[in-house]
């Protein structure tokens, strides 16, 4: 399998084991401004929707605007199937249906074949920990009220003979179970895909007492 990372956590995988080939689309968010303008790409990127309108799937790990930018989705094939999570509330099914795009729900730890060779088993970031309970993403009260909102997911990859793991944005904090579950599944991990800065709109400035810059610096 071949990895290219485009921009963020936007990446292309693709393969032609055995005479297959494919090629997915994740967390496309490849020009423009998200949260009203307060997180940019940087360096920007060339986006040219043609040289994607031979991907056979797009996968969205969830709702967060830098994963299913719909500046993005808006210039991107519409017949590409797009692959979710079965989340129990449809926010990230409706968003891209109304975008145009057909929305396939896979349920949660479910390996199943989308293409000849090509495997996809999607997970949901499930572990609320109370220790850490409105101090990490995925983890508030609402999921201590509700059991979980599952917002976040992890896409397990595998040709049957190599596995990608895209963890995206989900810290180990929250997914401790479903890592375990992942490494029992598949035992030897090929590359693991995991966040290496913290989401930030930087550079952004905080107006602080005295008191606090002094200690801050």
């Amino acid at each position: 399998m071949k990895v290219t990372q485009l921009n963020s956590a936007s990446i292309l995988i693709e393969d032609d084991s055995k005479g297959s080939k494919v090629k997915i689309l994740c967390d496309p968010w490849l020009e423009g401004e998200e949260y009203i303008g307060s997180w940019a790409i940087y360096p920007p990127y060339d986006f040219k929707p043609e040289k994607f309108s031979d991907v056979d799937f797009i996968y969205v790990s969830h709702i967060h605007s830098d994963h299913v930018s719909t500046r993005t989705l808006s210039k991107l094939n519409k017949n590409i199937p797009v692959l979710i999570h079965n989340f129990p509330e449809k926010f990230l099914k409706n968003k891209i249906e109304r975008l145009g795009f057909k929305t396939i729900e896979l349920e949660h730890g479910i390996r199943i074949k989308i293409k000849k060779n090509m495997y996809l088993n999607i997970l949901a970031a499930d572990n609320c920990d109370p220790s850490i309970c409105g101090s990490a993403m995925g983890c508030g009260l609402s999921e201590f009220k509700y059991q979980t909102t599952q917002i976040d997911t992890i896409a397990v990859f595998d040709n049957q003979n190599q596995v990608i793991v895209n963890t995206n944005d989900c810290p180990y904090d929250i997914a401790k179970s479903t890592a375990s579950s992942i490494k029992s599944m598949y035992g030897n991990i090929d590359l693991l895909l995991v966040g290496y800065v913290a989401a930030s709109s930087w550079p952004h400035c905080y107006n602080l007492p005295k008191e606090e810059k002094k200690s801050a610096a």
